[in-house]
């Protein structure tokens, strides 16, 4: 049925206009996402008239999640999450599927945790994983604190309230902008997710940084989504002294010291050891790669 009637859209022009307005594909969209928490109607609710913060438990993990629902945060959540489109972007690779499969207790650093939706993704895919956390923005850390809180794993999930770069400090951070908070330095640079927060909504303030390269990263997989502020990691000489054995990168144009970002990311990845790669997505003005050093 569903085949006849996509079908039968193409066909109308009519159909096609009620159909395919934004109207429409946002609510199809949002039924799509309901099948990710075990109460899609209330989900639904809330994306179509709320712009409130509420928690939603997850389909087979069982674990918590505080949403904004009406922002990027709804975006970002059907991209971790298996919502009807295929599987989520963090979905690993084969090769590294079996590598942290194989592991009781798998260790993973995430800069730019956002609200926590990686980290839900990670320990609903491996219950055991211990996992650090960086957000920097005032306005998502607190959701990301639920979600620790929420599902009793403070003795598993680390956050941290700072950003990270290769340098310790403090920087200006453009904050408030849902997944787009970044740093300033970057801001502005390259063009935007569609549905993104526009830059002027956004608040300059003081944040302070850590260096990567300062924090123990002995860990079995580093998440890396910072919003152009991954070029100054990628770039450092010290990258190829990591002891990450994954690394899982979102590029993007912001930032980049060169004209193709995608190619910029996988040969500095390349350079520093992780000669084994395989892209997740390319969406022009931002990608995400898998990349792990070979022979294991």
């Amino acid at each position: 049925m569903a085949k006849a009637l996509s079908r039968a859209i193409d066909r109308s022009a009519a159909l096609r206009a009620i159909f395919k307005s934004p109207p429409a594909l946002h609510l199809v969209r949002t039924v799509r996402a309901s099948r990710a928490v075990s109460e899609p109607l209330r989900f639904i609710a809330l994306q179509l008239v709320s712009e409130r913060a509420a928690e939603h438990r997850l389909t087979g993990s069982g674990l918590r999640v505080h949403l904004r629902h009406r922002t990027r945060d709804v975006d970002i959540f059907k991209e971790v999450f298996d919502t009807g489109y295929g599987p989520g972007v963090y979905e690993p690779p084969a090769p590294v599927a079996a590598a942290l499969d194989a592991k009781a207790a798998p260790t993973m650093l995430d800069l730019g945790a956002n609200i926590g939706l990686f980290g839900l993704y990670a320990l609903g895919r491996w219950p055991g994983a211990r996992i650090h956390s960086f957000e920097p923005d005032p306005a998502n850390l607190p959701l990301l604190r639920r979600a620790v809180l929420a599902n009793q794993l403070e003795h598993r999930w680390r956050v941290a309230g700072v950003a990270v770069a290769n340098q310790a400090g403090a920087l200006p951070f453009l904050a408030g902008l849902f997944a787009e908070s970044q740093l300033a330095a970057v801001a502005g640079t390259a063009a935007r997710a569609p549905g993104a927060a526009s830059l002027q909504d956004g608040e300059t303030i003081m944040v302070p940084t850590v260096d990567l390269f300062e924090q123990d990263h002995d860990v079995d997989l580093l998440k890396i989504d910072i919003e152009g502020g991954e070029w100054s990691i990628l770039t450092d000489p010290r990258l190829a002294s990591l002891n990450a054995n994954v690394i899982v990168l979102e590029w993007h144009t912001s930032g980049c010291p060169e004209r193709d970002p995608r190619a910029a990311a996988a040969r500095l990845l390349r350079a520093a050891g992780y000669s084994e790669q395989q892209e997740a997505h390319d969406l022009g003005h931002t990608g995400l790669v898998w990349a792990w050093r070979g022979g294991g």
